[in-house]
């Protein structure tokens, strides 16, 4: 079977928020916009159509595709049900998607660019086997992986 990655879906609480955070950090654009619940006509994009795929009854959310060079990241407002947990008390090992990572040219110019979207650094970058690597988060939490060939 020959795949090819097409993108990330991440849970928001704050879809605007995400949207400009990702396109500021990593220069994406927006594709399209969906979403479904409530009050929604029902379409190509029904609640009952996406029920169907994630499993999930009486889900209500508004979603964003950003494109990449070489990928796509879909972002998820959901405003039901209701939502639990937080991001930002999530740790590294904990289960589930732990981080999403990215390879920049410049990775303090990356490094400046992620605060200056919204987001923090859990330090400065470290060498580690020939890559120079930094974790941070996005504003909501997730953490978001900084990468830069020492090469490069």
């Amino acid at each position: 079977m020959n795949a090819k990655f097409h993108h990330a879906g991440l849970v928001v609480p704050d879809l605007e928020k995400a949207n400009k955070f990702y396109q500021q950090l990593l220069g994406l654009t927006e594709v399209s916009r969906f979403q479904w619940g409530k009050n929604q006509p029902e379409g190509e994009v029904s609640g009952d159509k996406i029920a169907s795929i994630i499993n999930l009854e009486n889900s209500a959310a508004k979603a964003i595709m950003l494109k990449g060079e070489n990928y796509n990241l879909e972002l998820f407002e959901y405003s039901a049900p209701a939502q639990r947990g937080d991001s930002a008390t999530d740790r590294p090992c904990d289960p589930g998607i732990a981080h999403i990572a990215f390879e920049f040219e410049d990775i303090n110019k990356a490094c400046t660019d992620l605060k200056n979207a919204g987001g923090t650094l859990h330090g400065d970058p470290v060498m580690l086997g020939g890559t120079w690597v930094i974790y941070g988060r996005d504003p909501f939490g997730n953490i978001v992986e900084l990468m830069q060939p020492a090469n490069a």
